[in-house]
């Protein structure tokens, strides 16, 4: 009767030992590894396994699919510049014939202190934006920003199907000190959006 209990434990213990490889071989296979897209537009380590260094001019989202008639908005950042900022001219080109500028709303980088207000203005021609924002001092006084933030916020409408890169055209953005010494842009990250 001993001899009976052993063997039936030692098959119990083999068909646990299966059952458990069995288990293990059907959770290992069935697991999915995802890919993380790091595309935060302000976030300097993203930036850096891209290959842009502050400096740097952005955009987010980095990529939408958008179909036609649909809006698109698009965020522009300034990351990390390491000195103050007086002023920044963002010069941003598209294809106009398939995505369409509606409006463009200033962003919080120079507004959101409160101490001094920044003039803001821009331009627009036919696939080309040109942003102006910048601080006027008073009479001795310097205003200036030390922090990455957000430039201004691009609103679009999509009109054909295609797909169009916003980009900075980094031959004529500028970015100032309250000196007005040019800060060097060594990085940008531009925005993809396709339409469907």
């Amino acid at each position: 009767m001993k001899n009976y209990f052993t063997l039936l434990y030692q098959n119990i213990i083999r068909i646990e030992s299966i059952a458990i490889s069995f288990l293990s071989c059907i959770i290992f296979f069935s697991c999915k590894t995802y890919e993380i897209k790091l595309d935060n537009p302000i976030d300097v380590i993203a930036d850096s396994i891209a290959g842009v260094f502050p400096p740097a001019l952005t955009m987010h989202p980095l990529t939408q699919i958008v179909s036609n008639g649909d809006s698109v908005i698009i965020g522009t950042y300034i990351i990390d510049h390491d000195t103050t900022l007086a002023g920044v001219h963002a010069h941003i080109t598209y294809n106009a014939e398939l995505i369409q500028l509606d409006t463009i709303v200033p962003g919080v980088l120079l507004t959101n202190s409160g101490a001094s207000i920044p003039l803001f203005t821009y331009s627009v021609v036919f696939g080309e934006i040109d942003i102006f924002a910048w601080y006027l001092g008073e009479e001795g006084a310097l205003s200036y920003v030390t922090e990455t933030g957000h430039i201004a916020e691009l609103y679009f409408t999509a009109l054909n199907s295609g797909e169009t890169l916003v980009e900075y055209d980094t031959t004529q953005c500028e970015l100032v000190t309250p000196l007005d010494e040019t800060i060097s842009i060594r990085g940008i990250r531009n925005a993809t959006v396709t339409i469907q």
